[in-house]
């Protein structure tokens, strides 16, 4: 796997620091970690985008310039509520060695036979990441499930079925539920009525019933 550098300079703290890196089209950031002292850092706005990108939650190489060369996860990213652009980053400093926990989204995989264009029978996302632990390395981009067990309404997907790489471990529950098939409301309420409608088919034919012995 290619792996994913971008370059950071060291620059001063405070707001004034930030707003002066941001009039700039830099975007500014903090490095810290285990044995890291924390550094205030700033990068092309445009290219940390593509680099947040490229590596999917994956580690990326950061070189600093007049200052040392680090693995880092970008940890929380701030963005402007209406331009979406990117405002601040935390990044933590990691050794390629030493495992690491961070959450990784889960994708589906092909098409639920359940769900049909009929619309009775929907899909319900219960769980969008899960936690996991494994080298820096190894992080992957996504999880996978399988959506093709998902066959009649009630079938689930828990995170012990889900597709996980050799050397990744999932912290969750095995027994969470992540994708599941229910009933669409429409469907419930045919499925209720048609309870009811049995329902009253049984009490005519018992009165019916009833009403012949009386007679007898």
């Amino acid at each position: 796997m290619e792996n994913t550098s971008i370059e950071a300079t060291l620059r001063g703290t405070g707001r004034h620091s930030n707003r002066e890196s941001r009039e700039a089209g830099r975007v500014p950031a903090v490095v810290y970690g285990k044995g890291q002292e924390a550094l205030a850092v700033s990068m092309d706005r445009k290219l940390l985008g593509i680099a947040l990108h490229k590596a999917g939650g994956r580690p990326i190489e950061m070189t600093i310039a007049d200052g040392p060369t680090l693995h880092v996860l970008a940890r929380e990213i701030q963005r402007h509520q209406t331009k979406h652009s990117i405002l601040h980053v935390d990044f933590l400093a990691v050794s390629m060695t030493e495992k690491v926990k961070v959450s990784v989204s889960v994708m589906p995989e092909g098409h639920p036979p359940a769900v049909t264009a009929s619309g009775d029978l929907v899909l319900v996302r219960s769980l969008d990441t899960v936690e996991v632990e494994c080298l820096p390395g190894d992080i992957p981009e996504h999880i996978l499930a399988d959506m093709s067990t998902l066959e009649t309404v009630h079938d689930e997907i828990r995170v012990r079925e889900l597709k996980t790489p050799a050397k990744v471990k999932v912290l969750n529950d095995p027994e969470q539920v992540v994708f599941a098939i229910t009933m669409s409301r429409a469907g419930a309420v045919e499925e209720a009525l048609e309870e009811t409608a049995s329902a009253d088919e049984v009490e005519v034919v018992k009165k019916g019933k009833k009403d012949e012995d009386e007679a007898a």
